[in-house]
């Protein structure tokens, strides 16, 4: 076995990224098919409630929700799937998001300061999601009507958006996946 390059140590195996890429390497396609549909239905679904409360003109689901999507369903065990990573990710995000936007002119420079200072709050308050960086964006760059809403986009859409979606993706874990404790009950 000590030429064989098909095969790792068990330490290799063993580091949180060989887990993570063996988690999505035995994915099975049915699992797959849960997760694309409960994405897709979830945008649909945010959207739909999101613009009940929205007045006409405002974006009613913000472009970074699908990536949240992709990765609570996909992934629902991450660290980035949790809810305090949802909402937390999404709400300082879209925060600093606008209070850059309305401090610094230069929309680009606005964008990376941004996301920047995102992933640094995101990472001291223990809720990286990486999604969260688009919400920041989206504040900066997101057009006149998200320019105008200033703090209100922090709470609707931003913040409605990512409750709706944690509550989808609870559910999703909830009939989908098994925590470690029913692992070691069935």
């Amino acid at each position: 076995m000590a030429g064989n390059t098909n095969h790792r140590s068990e330490e290799e195996a063993s580091t949180p990224v060989a887990k993570r890429l063996a988690a999505f390497r035995d994915a099975t396609p049915m699992r797959s098919i849960l997760a694309a549909t409960f994405a897709g239905t979830s945008i649909v679904v945010i959207g739909l409630l999101t613009s009940l409360l929205m007045p006409v003109g405002g974006p009613a689901v913000i472009a970074s929700m699908g990536a949240a999507a992709v990765i609570v369903f996909q992934f629902p065990e991450s660290p980035a799937a949790q809810p305090w990573s949802i909402i937390g990710g999404h709400l300082l995000s879209a925060t600093i998001g606008v209070v850059v936007s309305q401090l610094v002119d230069d929309r680009t420079v606005a964008a990376g300061l941004a996301v920047g200072l995102s992933l640094g709050a995101m990472q001291v308050c223990r809720c990286m999601h990486p999604p969260g960086g688009g919400t920041a964006m989206v504040a900066v760059l997101g057009g006149a009507a998200i320019q105008d809403a200033g703090f209100r986009f922090v709470i609707l859409p931003t913040l409605v958006n990512a409750i709706i979606l944690t509550g989808l993706s609870s559910g999703f874990r909830w009939m989908f996946t098994k925590t470690p404790q029913d692992k070691h009950t069935t």
